[in-house]
């Protein structure tokens, strides 16, 4: 699947650099706007895709806080908050689907349910 927009105003290209480990990104580079708690943000040189924990209100300085810790270092390295690619697989061959309930209107709800984990 792919992460469509990110909830905040970013727009540019903004930079990242941390060390292997670390949750805490130094922010540079020539971009603009907002990251939002919530949105994904995927490095150039990494497969993994981390999770924004904290609103940043500037992407072009400060420290963005990431979840889960980095698996490489990054090193003024681009950032992708649109349109993030990642790939998933099964976890279980499982998949749940039924009825929860109605709206007000008594249309009835349905959920599906699938459990997946990303493939690195």
């Amino acid at each position: 699947p792919e992460v469509s927009n990110a909830r905040g105003t970013a727009s540019g290209t903004p930079t990242g650099t941390a060390s292997a480990g670390d949750t805490s990104i130094t922010l540079g580079g020539s971009g603009s706007g907002t990251l939002k708690a919530g949105d994904m943000i995927k490095f150039d040189n990494h497969d993994k895709v981390y999770m924004v924990v904290a609103d940043q209100s500037d992407i072009s300085t400060g420290t963005l806080t990431i979840e889960p810790p980095l698996t490489t270092a990054v090193s003024s390295t681009d950032i992708t908050y649109d349109n993030v690619p990642f790939t998933v697989y099964l976890t279980n061959d499982i998949q749940e689907f039924g009825v929860v309930g109605s709206d007000k209107d008594g249309n009835a709800l349905y959920q599906f349910e699938i459990d997946v984990e990303e493939a690195l």
